[in-house]
């Protein structure tokens, strides 16, 4: 609240009158101030209960569509397992796997026929100082060419350097081994498969060129992997072949046979139904608690009374007992999914979820589980269509919060008027106030000029 003190004390009647007209002010404003206060904290006091419902509301929402989505039961799980030479199960060494959403379901039998190989040449040795004439190579890898110059008098080491150099972009590595029989020209192909064999022949040159070519050996095919998946051939360039089931990526690492096994992921999918269940009862008990009456104190909660909430959780716990209940007509009731409404001894309209009687259901009917939860006409996708209603652009909740800031900026600007009005009441009462201060100086005046000529007058009486 302003002060309105102006330093002006009654210099006629000895009056504070900063002191009268901040006390006369405060009292004419002190109802419109009460009045304000009440709306405000009214005001504060319901936007926080409706936030709080609104917020539970929210993480109800991101919960269904998580529940609502295709692939919210499609987590899974990989298994492999190799067997030995009598048919018993051993680690698995034959191939490593990984697994994504929704990967057809089974067991796959995986036969390495051959690994992916990178090319590898090796040339014959040749003594240190042997050097080579002018002429020219040509270098193949794959469907590309290229020729490599190679100057007179070149050692094998200053060969290499040429080939590597005009091989930069090829996908090759070139370097110079040395043994017993001395040294070697290596070309190794970066990548495994048919489609990286290396190549090297002559372009020109004389018979010490034609001698480096013709001494080069292939000591690592260029080749494919070969595998069968449950009796079906396929082909890779590589060792990860991950086209073949769709979602499954198997890594090859030698010949043999595996059984591939692809199962529910179960800790996923109750994870999502876990979600949906806490984020349930949360909204629940954010609307018991924003409502409630505590008789014992006489306090009301910020909602107390609240059509609005009576109604939201009427819908919610109507259309949940609506879903519940088409749940149980397919077969899918509390002994079968796991899932009701908390009963007696407090039936508070929260949600229990039985995880193992769930976690069954979803090893040995998962369709069953999809078909009820998932897609836009599945329980997650209508109870869904309530909860929208309340929050989102739209919702009933979040328009409700709008219109409490609307109040809230209302109360302000109300503020900001009433204390324009109540500086021109301060100016009103320091005026009269000032006047009376004048009055009643030259009231005093008069009289001590009366006086001091009764008392003359007397004076002149008793002479």
């Amino acid at each position: 609240m302003a002060d309105y003190s102006f330093g002006y004390g009654g210099i006629g009647s000895n009056i504070n009158i900063s002191t009268m007209v901040n006390q006369l002010v405060a009292a004419d404003r002190a109802p419109q101030d009460a009045r304000l206060n009440k709306l405000e904290s009214t005001a504060k006091f319901k936007r926080t209960g409706v936030g709080n419902v609104a917020s539970a509301f929210s993480t109800l929402q991101t919960a269904l569509n998580n529940l609502k989505k295709a692939d919210a039961f499609g987590s899974r799980t990989v298994s492999s397992v190799s067997s030995d030479a009598n048919g018993a199960p051993v680690s698995d060494s034959i191939v490593s796997s990984t697994v994504g959403k929704s990967t057809p379901l089974g067991a796959y039998k995986i036969e390495v026929e051959q690994l992916a190989t990178a090319h590898k040449l090796l040339g014959a040795g040749v003594s240190t100082t042997t050097t080579f004439g002018a002429g020219s190579l040509n270098l193949t890898v794959g469907e590309k060419t290229v020729a490599v110059d190679i100057k007179d008098g070149s050692t094998l080491a200053e060969v290499r350097g040429l080939i590597s150099d005009a091989a930069k972009s090829m996908g090759i590595q070139v370097a110079v081994l040395t043994s017993d029989a001395g040294q070697h020209l290596s070309l190794t192909a970066d990548q495994t498969g048919s489609k990286h064999a290396i190549s090297l022949t002559l372009g020109s040159g004389g018979s010490d060129l034609q001698g480096l070519v013709d001494g080069i050996e292939e000591r690592v095919p260029a080749q494919d992997a070969k595998l069968k998946i449950d009796g079906l051939s396929v082909t890779s360039q590589t060792n990860s072949v991950s086209t073949a089931v769709p979602g499954l990526t198997l890594t090859l690492k030698k010949e043999g046979t595996s059984t591939v096994t692809v199962a529910n992921d179960a800790a996923a999918g109750r994870a999502v139904v876990q979600s949906f269940v806490t984020a349930y009862n949360a909204a629940v008990n954010a609307i018991a608690n924003s409502t409630k009456y505590d008789a014992e104190s006489d306090t009301p909660s910020s909602l107390t009374g609240d059509a609005q909430m009576r109604g939201a959780a009427t819908q919610l716990r109507g259309t949940l007992n609506d879903m519940l209940g088409e749940l149980a007509k397919q077969g899918l009731d509390a002994k079968t999914l796991g899932l009701q409404t908390k009963g007696y001894p407090a039936p508070d309209g929260t949600l229990v979820f039985d995880s193992a009687k769930f976690d069954a259901l979803l090893a040995s009917q998962p369709n069953r589980i999809v078909d009820a939860f998932t897609g836009d006409n599945g329980f997650a996708a209508k109870v869904g269509k309530v909860v929208d209603s309340y929050v989102g652009d739209k919702g009933a909740f979040t328009l409700r919060t709008k219109g409490l800031d609307a109040q809230l900026k209302d109360v302000t600007k109300q503020r900001e008027s009433l204390e324009t009005r109540m500086l021109a009441v301060a100016e009103r009462y320091k005026a009269q106030f000032v006047a009376l201060d004048s009055m009643v100086g030259s009231l005093n005046n008069t009289s001590n000029y009366l006086s001091q000529q009764l008392s003359m007058l007397a004076a002149q009486s008793g002479g």
